[in-house]
């Protein structure tokens, strides 16, 4: 079923010139959303408040689940207001079937310590997304690998031994051992995780205003935590260590706490 999005424009004005914002990327669930423009002093979708950075850039994301009604208010220095609704349909997903080790689908008693621990050091990891108002986005996007060969897209309902399991959150890359894994744009490293039971040797970055993305399954990690990044640097060799039935590289992004479609961001054009 092929679902469509539409979005309608309301102007609320004091002034009748008008006041320029261009957006890119597209709303739709898993998508994201960049605007800029000139004058900005604020800009809230329904009740969250956007960070706005010193070039008056400003993003938002739409979970994978996203449906309703979304109003975007933007406020100038003029007190000029223009106000956009987005109306979201909920996207319907396919189904994927995968066969693992019984211990990456029901992890023994013994493993649950190790499991929790690490899934306290990503919060921990995650607790400084947020605080960095810097659009490093605007470098623009790339590919994490020199060769695309997409083996599983955005948002599967995934079916584990024949049990469903959590989504599928991200895409997963095929390649081989030892083949690189790039930045897809600037950003810093809030973790480099080192043999975690699920997401093997992995690298978080944080790209400003709340963006992020996760490469799992690494060989061999190459950024080093609070390092520096820049769009298309070489952060880490594809492995399968972790949850991975096979060599690749798993591609997640998020907007705080909202899945976002990695695709969503490569078909972005500035």
């Amino acid at each position: 079923m092929r679902t469509i999005f539409l979005l309608f424009i309301i102007n609320i004005s004091i002034l009748t010139t008008a006041q320029e914002i261009k957006f890119f990327g597209e709303a739709k669930p898993g998508g994201l959303v960049i605007g800029t423009g000139e004058n900005i002093i604020s800009a809230v979708l329904n009740n969250t408040k956007l960070q706005i950075d010193k070039n008056e850039v400003f993003l938002f994301g739409f979970d994978r689940d996203a449906s309703g009604k979304y109003l975007l208010k933007v406020i100038f220095k003029n007190k000029k207001i223009q106000t956009y609704e987005y109306i979201i349909e909920k996207k319907d997903y396919e189904e994927q079937h995968l066969r693992l080790a019984k211990k990456y689908v029901t992890p023994p008693k013994k493993l649950r310590n190790r499991i929790q621990h690490e899934a306290l050091l990503m919060k921990s990891a995650r607790i400084k997304v947020g605080k960095v108002k810097d659009a490093f986005f605007m470098e623009g996007f790339v590919y994490p690998v020199d060769s695309v060969d997409i083996r599983s897209t955005f948002g599967l309902q995934r079916i584990l031994n024949g049990k469903p399991s959590n989504v599928h959150n991200g895409l997963d890359f095929g390649g081989s051992e030892g083949d690189s894994i790039r930045a897809i744009t600037d950003g810093i490293v809030r973790i480099a995780g080192k043999n975690f039971f699920y997401n093997g040797n992995f690298v978080l970055l944080d790209h400003g205003q709340g963006l992020t993305s996760v490469y799992l399954h690494m060989s061999k990690i190459i950024a080093k935590d609070n390092q520096k990044i820049k769009k298309g640097e070489v952060i880490g060799l594809i492995g399968e260590t972790g949850r991975a039935t096979g060599p690749h590289l798993h591609l997640g992004v998020q907007w705080y706490k909202k899945r976002i479609d990695p695709m969503s961001l490569f078909e972005i054009k500035f």
